[in-house]
């Protein structure tokens, strides 16, 4: 009988390894041999299981997104019946639900993105897509508000939220996480 193929449990390991060093060393920083390193893996077995450096960091923008979205359906799916959008803002300024890690390989891909045309087309319909699924919230809490005003605030709100998690790694920040959260509080009630 054969034995069972290894690869996907290599690509994902490489993958894991791949994001731990774009959070240390940034996109470009982010060598094969440092990877490889990472991995506990020979540098051909990343070839052999992922494929070169652009390969590999396709799969790993898709892989990011794809867990984005995931999250943030479940997060959506989670949400309350009632005061939606309360608890969504009470939820995206939750020190607890904050990952250093995702928030720098987000950020470096975001400046990877300066110099690579697709890239920044999938980061910024990322932006986008966040930005939809707040707005959708703030409309479905405030159904007589007009587009504009709805737009407005989801983006007040998640330009609130991007400060504050940008800042995530270099440890809490609780004064500014707790006003930038009553901020978009604020912000969101302006609508009644």
């Amino acid at each position: 009988m054969p034995r069972p193929s290894t690869k996907d449990q290599r690509r994902s390991q490489i993958l894991d390894a791949f994001e731990t060093c774009i959070a240390r060393y940034g996109v470009e920083g982010a060598s094969l041999e440092r990877i490889a390193e990472e991995a506990g893996l020979a540098r051909p077995l990343i070839r052999h299981n992922v494929g070169n450096r652009d390969e590999l960091l396709q799969a790993l923008v898709v892989r990011f997104l794809e867990c984005s979205k995931n999250a943030m359906t479940q997060l959506l799916e989670a949400l309350p019946s009632e005061n939606r959008l309360t608890t969504l803002i009470d939820w995206l300024f939750d020190p607890a639900l904050s990952d250093p890690r995702v928030v720098l390989v987000s950020e470096a891909l975001i400046a990877a993105g300066a110099n690579d045309p697709k890239l920044c087309r999938a980061m910024r319909k990322w932006i986008r897509d966040f930005l939809d699924d707040v707005a959708g919230v703030v409309a479905s809490s405030y159904p007589d508000a007009d587009e504009e005003a709805v737009q407005a605030v989801a983006a007040g709100i998640a330009a609130a939220y991007f400060n504050v998690e940008s800042l995530t790694p270099i440890g809490p920040m609780t004064d500014l996480r707790d006003a930038s959260r009553a901020a978009a509080i604020r912000l969101a009630r302006s609508l009644e």
